[in-house]
């Protein structure tokens, strides 16, 4: 009987072999081995040991403690970064932690693209590029790791690695650095991809160079022979460094063209990527929860007013009745509840035909779901309150609304309601509103300076009062923002947009070199603007084939409004035109520090907070 376990253990030794120093613990069970008498017993171990090896075979993160949510890191290279007369056949990149193999796999690349095949394989904690055929004589290349390198846990690399080579005496030493920011945030994303060409420029053939975006948003291309290139942001979905003009979205830099001779550091400037949303929201199906009451399922989030409406219309297209919106469900913004006019019969088959719905981008909603039959069971839906709009305050005369979740059909909805003001209760405030399912409460003339309001609104579900108490903003509250631009040119119209960090409060208007904005409530805001150069009112990104730079754009976050005081805000355009790019020192080192100061122009875009006076 133990002559048959040591066979099978005589078997399993080469797939202990490799697995020996990360499973200590097999040692353990390879002693228990021998001491089973039992047949069948052996075999269940030896079971237990094969999965432990394929277990042991694959690297992963120890579990317990808190969790990791550090990115790898490259903490040396074979050979060293800058190694001239390289002759080997292989490059290795050790990481300070185990990464998912596969995903080093697919974000390696060599530059310039001169269709050199490499292969991957691993060694512990680095990967191993193997080149199938000799480098090519006296030239450069950077092999990179890019951020979409993740450790066990997908943690993402902060920032590309790149080593670079040479295969003669000289390493090529031309940098070409810039920034890729979001335009909604004005924040860097690591990962977005700029295409380098070298003249002559063919754009349908595979980019000379890319470089991939740190945290910062910064790219930079490192390393490069002297030439003439052209540079541009690229959503490279197939990721095969080339654009697909019919499904890939690119945007161009403020300059077409760049002049880069031996030694020559340059930065070509900030870039704001606009991704817009082409595509339309859809209904994609309709429930009915009764025969006046609709659940509508949305592709995406839609935004409404008080006109909206869908028009209910039978299988010939014939208008049957409206179904007006109520809201969007607090679990799923894309569950939108409506309420027909008039109940829809079960004997019956309706469509929907949508008016004054869009999504965020402006697009608007459309139909695809198939005709629904009507319903003969009774709305129970309960009345009762859902929201209202005080959540960043009211201005001194706007008025209180609130929701209800269907029709308001129930008196004590006004004949309950109380305002207090000090220690005054009014029963029969007279300036109040019905509008379907949103209770309006209008002031008289303006909220009163200096007085506490309290809204007793009635809660029928509840059969209480629903005390709100909102922030009324008065004038001596109230402060500003004053927009000063720089670098702009005063014959065209600019375009400014300021938000605050709930969407509530929208400013869109248009002025040349300055303007304030007053009556803003002391919140926490964010401007957008841009230079209409063409005069259309829509940013222009520009293009690249014919190539047309981008209108000028520039964004700030968190502006804060102190009651009483003007917060001065400058917004500076980014500077057009080759002759005025700006050369900049970097360090050509195996572990590059990252460029998070680069222009002082975006930085002051970015994150400096206004000054108040």
């Amino acid at each position: 009987m133990y002559g048959l376990i040591r066979i099978h253990f005589t078997m399993f030794e080469k797939m202990l072999h490799q697995a020996m120093q990360n499973c200590i613990y097999l040692m353990l069970v390879m002693k228990a081995l021998y001491t089973y008498s039992n047949y069948f017993a052996g075999l269940i171990i030896l079971a237990a040991l094969v999965f432990i090896v394929k277990s042991c075979a694959t690297p992963v993160a120890p579990s317990g403690g808190e969790p990791d949510r550090t990115g790898p890191v490259v903490v040396s290279t074979t050979p060293e970064n800058g190694t001239t007369n390289f002759s080997g056949r292989e490059v290795r990149f050790t990481f300070d932690k185990f990464v998912d193999r596969n995903s080093f796999r697919q974000n390696v690349s060599i530059e310039p693209d001169l269709g050199i095949e490499f292969d991957i394989s691993f060694s512990r904690r680095s990967g191993v590029i193997e080149f199938t055929n000799p480098l090519p004589e006296n030239t450069t290349i950077v092999i990179q790791a890019g951020t979409d390198v993740t450790d066990t846990n997908r943690n993402r690399m902060d920032r590309p690695h790149v080593l670079a080579l040479s295969t003669g005496d000289v390493l090529d030493d031309g940098v070409i650095t810039a920034r890729v920011l979001d335009a909604e945030t004005g924040r860097g994303e690591s990962g977005r991809r700029v295409l380098l060409y070298r003249e002559p420029f063919d754009l349908a053939e595979r980019a000379n160079y890319l470089a991939i975006s740190d945290t910062s948003g910064t790219v930079q291309f490192g390393y490069i022979s002297e030439g003439t290139y052209k540079a541009f942001w690229l959503n490279d979905v197939n990721r095969n460094r080339r654009w697909d003009r019919e499904r890939e979205r690119a945007q161009p830099f403020y300059v077409e063209t760049v002049t880069i001779a031996r030694g020559d550091s340059v930065h070509i400037g900030t870039l704001f990527v606009s991704t817009p949303d082409t595509l339309a929201p859809r209904i994609e199906g309709v429930g009915l929860l009764s025969e006046r009451r609709l659940r509508l399922r949305l592709s995406e989030e839609v935004e409404f007013s008080h006109s909206s409406n869908f028009s209910v219309q039978d299988t010939l297209g014939n208008e049957f009745t409206t179904a007006w919106p109520l809201y969007k469900s607090d679990a799923d913004a894309e569950i939108l509840f409506a309420q027909t006019e008039t109940a829809l019969p079960e004997s019956d088959t309706f469509t929907l035909q949508p008016e004054g719905f869009t999504d965020a981008a402006g697009n608007k909603l459309k139909v695809d779901f198939s005709p629904f039959t009507g319903s003969s069971e009774p709305d129970t839906t309960f009345l009762r309150t859902f929201a209202h709009n005080s959540g960043s305050g009211l201005f001194p005369n706007e008025p209180l609304e609130v929701t209800y979740t269907k029709f308001i059909d129930d008196a004590a909805v006004v004949d309950s309601l109380q305002i207090v003001t000090g220690e005054r209760i009014i029963d029969d405030w007279p300036h109040v509103e019905i509008e379907r399912n949103i209770l309006r409460i209008f002031p008289d003339e303006a909220w009163e300076s200096g007085t506490r309001y309290q809204f007793r609104v009635w809660n029928p579900y509840e059969e209480e009062r629903e005390q709100i108490e909102p922030e009324i903003w008065q004038r001596n509250q109230l402060g500003s923002i004053e927009v000063t631009l720089q670098n702009h040119n005063p014959e065209y119209l600019s375009h400014l947009i300021i938000t605050d960090e709930a969407n509530s409060i929208r400013i869109d208007t248009t002025f040349t070199t300055s303007i304030e904005i007053d009556n803003l409530p002391p919140l926490t805001y964010k401007a957008k603007v841009f230079e209409d150069v063409n005069g259309n009112g829509r940013w222009n990104t520009g293009s690249i084939e014919p190539f047309e730079r981008p209108e000028p754009y520039a964004i700030r976050r968190s502006i804060p409004v102190r009651e009483g005081f003007t917060s001065e805000v400058e917004l500076v355009y980014p500077l057009n035109g080759v002759e005025e790019l700006i050369p900049i020192e970097i360090e050509m080192s195996e572990e590059e520090d990252e460029i998070d100061d680069i222009d002082s122009d975006d930085e002051q875009n970015e994150d400096e907070n206004s000054g108040e006076h």
